[in-house]
């Protein structure tokens, strides 16, 4: 795959509530008014991309699914009353020894610029070692 595909585009108002309860969910450190790093998850469910969706997307038989790695690159604080609007790309789709590796990359724009870049790889492993 040469060029980034989109898979899915949503957007949402981060919600004060929900950011909070997160907060208190991780145990995470009073960060003020900005979202603490791995709240974006929450984002993704909010706006419609759940495990389910995205394996159907990815054609990832979700019972083989591993989530091999994750990593975020923060341009701008995202803080409660943000309207989000967040685009998934596949930018890269490779097979080895019976895996499937998707690439994806999730833009969240803030007022049309990048405020968070999340990259992200899944991995579909089957064959005889499928549990």
């Amino acid at each position: 795959m040469k060029e980034k595909q989109e898979l899915y585009r949503y957007s949402c108002t981060v919600d004060e509530e929900k950011v909070f309860a997160f907060k208190q969910a991780v145990s995470a450190a009073d960060t003020g008014s900005e979202i603490p790093p791995t709240f974006l998850t929450v984002l993704d469910f909010h706006g419609g991309l759940s495990f389910q969706k995205l394996t159907e997307l990815l054609q990832f038989d979700p019972a083989c699914v591993l989530h091999g790695s994750q990593s975020y690159e923060y341009i701008k604080p995202i803080v409660p009353g943000d309207h989000i609007e967040a685009v998934v790309y596949m930018t890269g789709r490779t097979s080895k020894r019976g895996m499937t590796f998707a690439k994806l990359e999730t833009v969240y724009l803030k007022e049309n610029h990048p405020a968070v870049i999340s990259r992200s790889t899944l991995i579909e492993q089957k064959g005889a070692a499928h549990v």
